[in-house]
């Protein structure tokens, strides 16, 4: 999600955006770097351009404010991600679905858990059980004999 977001915005920077003088933000100054993504601003350039052609620059950024211009198109595609419908809503629907999910598997496991522990202390109560009467006939039967021997 985040990678296909990132690629939708560098893809606005990179297109060209208008039909005036300038057709990309590189040719006023602003570059993208490839691996972070960042903006990079030649002051220079910019403040050259900016004095010569400063409608020809709103016009790249800007363009009508409804279809052209980079800032209008970024702007459509991050409307696009934040829909009910778009990337950001689908990618949040696809979470809470693999939560829900995972919150049935751990409440089921953990009630087998719950129950294989009861059923083991229930068996091991009897058998604690049984073994107190067996010491007990053992005592009885080692107490009868060791009468029957002294008698």
């Amino acid at each position: 999600v985040v990678r296909t977001i990132q690629s939708g915005i560098r893809a606005q920077f990179a297109n060209g955006a208008s039909d005036g003088a300038f057709k990309t933000l590189n040719e006023i100054g602003i570059k993208q770097d490839g691996t972070t993504g960042k903006l990079k601003i030649d002051d220079d350039k910019l403040k050259k351009v900016l004095n010569e052609n400063t409608a020809s620059v709103r016009e790249l950024l800007v363009g009508d404010g409804k279809e052209t211009g980079i800032t209008t198109k970024i702007a459509t595609e991050v409307k696009g991600y934040l829909a009910d419908d778009g990337i950001i809503d689908s990618a949040q629907d696809s979470i809470n679905a693999t939560l829900k999910k995972l919150t049935k598997q751990y409440l089921s496991v953990s009630a087998s858990i719950d129950d294989t522990v009861a059923r083991y202390t229930a068996q091991f109560t009897q058998l604690d059980t049984m073994m107190s009467k067996l010491n007990n006939t053992s005592t009885y039967l080692s107490q009868q004999f060791t009468a029957m021997s002294n008698s």
